[in-house]
């Protein structure tokens, strides 16, 4: 494939620009690596005299992804570039360094897969393309979570990748063998966790597929063993409090069981003993429409990532409600899904993608979303993955435009990650007919003297959720002396995009359709109620969406009793008749 004329690259200024700001969001693993020539040397050699087994591809293709390939449309994000009929992208330089990341860790491969014949063909002339023009080394395409992801979606793309023949296979293995170097010699070097858990799957997956590949196997078991005992929390979760990241390690740990189960080696116990723990982890994240719970980094995994990794552990079907260690809450009342965030931010170094999002909720009415948060996704620009971890970017207060949990930057990673908020707590009660859900933290105390409590009750029937924000001064402390008066505040309720929305009889109620089956629910402020433009970035594109804000003042010496630091609301559903009713 001969190199397309791109036009000529961005100017020096324009890429230093670009760089600053993707290094900003992405810390030390975005950063170029220059190697010294004895790593060089070091990392070359030949490649595997041969394949043993190859992994199974258990994620999710996007069919739709890999068409606009075939046609010279390559999409990441909101940025694109067309190549003409015949050529490969490689070469020109990128539109963004967020674009050459995405685009060099090759999982568009089962993208192509998905198209058949033509697209295994194209997809086997692209790689050829790749190892002539990036297969020795190249300082930004082989950084270290860049070249782990590339050795797993290379193997993963299985028989049909390595169909070349003559010397485009003796290439293309030469240049797996060079990056599987590569991640073994550097991986001491390497601070981010989840860099370093796909480096571990990289290698255990490289090894065991590869003859001569035992002692990669060997390193690759004993670094994926411990980072799992630091990565997997004992209830299953994730230590990043992602849902997505779950199944995306879940996934892993598998493929890495069931490879050495097919070659006949004996796997190690800890990989069949964290599946079902995480499996069960899962399935309590496990939305009605198939998707997962998007947070922290995480989309709503729509596209079948979550089925998928749960697929081989069969019908799990968590009953637990609370999820101690992970964090969050659950209830179920009928088709009516509640999830609430209880949890602050995880400890470093591993909240590099977590977000500020405490005492957040999303409401599901059974395969429908109707509250969400903006979400979030790996093809998404840095700087809005970045909007997306702020407060508010999630169903829940915010004060004087402030985040609950203070962002800075983790000296380990380079990323900026939340602490806090502080004093954060959580219970659960039955009263009656409905359940309780009650959160409090101190996330603006030491800013503004503040306390933040949320209740939600939840009908056990599924057809009312009822909530009451404060804020309120702790009791033990006298009222402070604070400048400026009132606080402003606003409490957001982001909508999912297929959500229809019709104006209510006033300007504190809203009606909120649901396509799928044609239900209606009320939502009812005891104060103003504006609908604002939004954004959902948790699916594979980003969509316009729209949310629901109500905006107060609070005293920063009321107790949170009355307004204006309380604020009571409800979400109904109703009978599709009574919509143009009195509320």
């Amino acid at each position: 494939m001969s190199l397309p004329p791109l036009g000529p690259p961005p100017p020096d200024s324009a890429r230093d620009a670009d760089y600053a700001e993707w290094l900003e969001f992405t810390g030390k693993s975005g950063a170029e690596i220059n190697v010294s020539p004895v790593h060089r040397l070091r990392i070359s050699g030949p490649g595997p005299s041969g394949l043993t087994a190859l992994p199974g591809d258990n994620r999710p293709a996007n069919k739709a992804r890999g068409e606009a390939i075939l046609t010279g449309h390559w999409r990441f994000g909101a940025t694109h570039i067309e190549i003409p009929h015949g050529h490969s992208p490689w070469g020109p330089e990128f539109p963004s360094f967020h674009f050459a990341d995405r685009i060099h860790r090759f999982h568009w491969l089962r993208d192509l897969a998905a198209c058949g014949p033509t697209g295994e063909a194209h997809g086997r002339a692209l790689v050829s393309a790749w190892v002539e023009a990036y297969g020795k080394w190249d300082n930004f395409a082989w950084r270290m979570g860049v070249a782990a992801d590339r050795i797993i979606n290379m193997l993963s793309a299985g028989p049909w990748l390595f169909a070349m023949q003559g010397e485009a296979r003796e290439q293309l293995l030469d240049t797996l063998g060079r990056q599987m170097r590569h991640v073994q010699f550097s991986i001491p070097e390497e601070t981010d966790p989840a860099v370093r858990f796909r480096c571990a799957v990289a290698l255990c997956l490289a090894g065991a597929a590869t003859e001569d590949g035992r002692r990669t196997l060997e390193a690759g078991l004993a670094l994926l063993e411990a980072e799992c005992a630091v990565q997997i929390l004992p209830d299953g979760g994730h230590v990043s409090r992602s849902p997505e990241a779950l199944a995306e390690a879940l996934l892993d740990v598998h493929a890495v069981e069931e490879l050495l189960l097919r070659l006949g080696i004996s796997a190690p116990l800890f990989l069949s003993k964290l599946q079902p723990r995480m499996a069960a982890m899962l399935s309590f994240f496990h939305t009605a429409d198939g998707g997962l719970l998007p947070a922290n980094g995480g989309g709503d995994c729509v596209n079948g990532l979550g089925r998928a990794a749960l697929r081989p552990h069969g019908g799990i079907n968590s009953k637990f409600a609370f999820a101690r260690l992970s964090a969050y809450q659950r209830v179920q009342a009928n088709d009516l899904t509640v999830h609430f965030d209880a949890g602050s931010g995880p400890e470093r170094p591993h909240g590099g993608h977590a977000h500020a999002g405490a005492l957040g909720l999303t409401v599901d009415d059974g395969p429908e979303r109707i509250i969400t948060s903006c979400g979030s996704h790996a093809d998404l620009e840095p700087a809005l993955r970045d909007a997306a971890r702020r407060t508010a970017a999630h169903s829940v207060l915010s004060l004087n435009s402030e985040d609950s949990a203070v962002f800075t930057v983790d000296p380990v990673t380079g990323m900026r990650a939340p602490d806090g908020p502080a004093q954060l707590a959580v219970r659960r009660m039955e009263e009656g007919d409905q359940y309780l859900l009650e959160g409090q933290h101190a996330g603006w105390r030491v800013r503004h003297g503040l306390i933040y409590r949320r209740r939600l009750y939840v009908a056990m029937n599924g057809s009312r959720v009822t909530g009451e924000d404060s804020l309120s001064r702790p009791m033990s402390e006298a009222p402070p002396a604070l400048p400026g008066g009132l606080i402003p505040f606003e409490i957001r309720f982001h909508l999912h995009p297929d959500v229809q929305i019709a104006d209510g009889p006033d300007d504190r109620t809203v009606f909120l359709g649901l396509p799928q089956r044609q239900r209606v629910w009320r939502f009812r402020s005891e104060t103003l109620l504006s609908v604002e433009n939004s954004r959902y970035w948790g699916s594979e594109a980003a969509r316009k969406s729209r949310q629901l804000v109500i905006r107060g003042v609070a005293d920063p010496g009321a107790d949170g009793s009355q307004a204006p630091n309380r604020v009571r609301w409800a979400l109904t559903r109703v009978d599709p008749g009574i919509q143009g009713e009195s509320a």
